[in-house]
């Protein structure tokens, strides 16, 4: 891709920082409170809805994974509302797979920015911001697969109802991602142990790349000078 290209994605589109708005807002403030408002349910399915849309217009330069993800966002985003007013197990599955299909699609396209070439600007560093809040998500979604057959698959402080579960593994997920690891809750199944590690490495190997990207291409900028 040009550099003209890349700079222009960068500069052009507003919707990377609309995203990454909603991802804090949604990650740092609605998941964390969700149990404290009886309004949560809906403040919360509103904000994701608006999270998946935003990023359905970040990937639109392409018009066939523009449609790609524009299905799949607006399929998730409808599953979600369906499971909010009429609860399903049948529908967590199908809803999880697809949030989390969307999501690795959008981390890799903005992530395909992010290591392109070109110099070092904001909307870059948002781009980066961005994919690591993705990454939390997305293993979020596939811990709450795995505790989709196996209840038991993370031993929980107290006892977690569908409503507040997502929060708790999105939670599990950022200390996991971080390598804080408080214990304070732990995965007790194998599939999940083996995502838990998996997750923890991508987050070291993510932020090594990342820095080590960025500054060669900021040498490079400052070369060409």
């Amino acid at each position: 891709m040009p550099v003209r290209a890349v700079s222009h994605f960068w500069k052009a589109d507003w919707h990377l920082s609309a995203l990454l708005a909603l991802l804090l807002l949604v990650v740092f403030v609605f998941y964390p409170m969700s149990d404290l408002s009886p309004l949560k349910g809906i403040l919360l399915q509103a904000f994701f809805s608006l999270v998946l849309i935003s990023g359905a217009l970040v990937v639109a330069r392409s018009r066939a994974l523009a449609a790609l993800t524009t299905l799949i966002a607006v399929g998730t985003a409808a599953i979600g509302w369906v499971r909010l007013f009429a609860p399903s197990e049948g529908l967590i599955v199908v809803g999880v797979s697809m949030w989390i299909v969307f999501f690795a699609l959008l981390a890799w396209v903005i992530l395909m920015r992010v290591f392109g070439e070109g110099r070092i600007t904001v909307h870059r560093i948002q781009g980066a911001v961005a994919v690591y809040l993705l990454l939390g998500v997305i293993w979020a979604g596939c811990y709450r697969l795995v505790v989709h057959f196996d209840r038991d698959a993370f031993s929980v402080p107290s006892a977690a109802n569908e409503g507040t579960l997502m929060s708790k593994l999105v939670y599990f997920s950022f200390v996991t991602l971080t390598t804080v690891g408080y214990g304070d809750m732990t995965a007790v199944n194998p599939a999940a142990r083996s995502l838990a590690m998996l997750e923890a490495l991508t987050g070291q190997l993510f932020l090594a790349v990342l820095i080590a990207r960025l500054v060669s291409l900021e040498v490079v900028h400052r070369n060409l000078k």
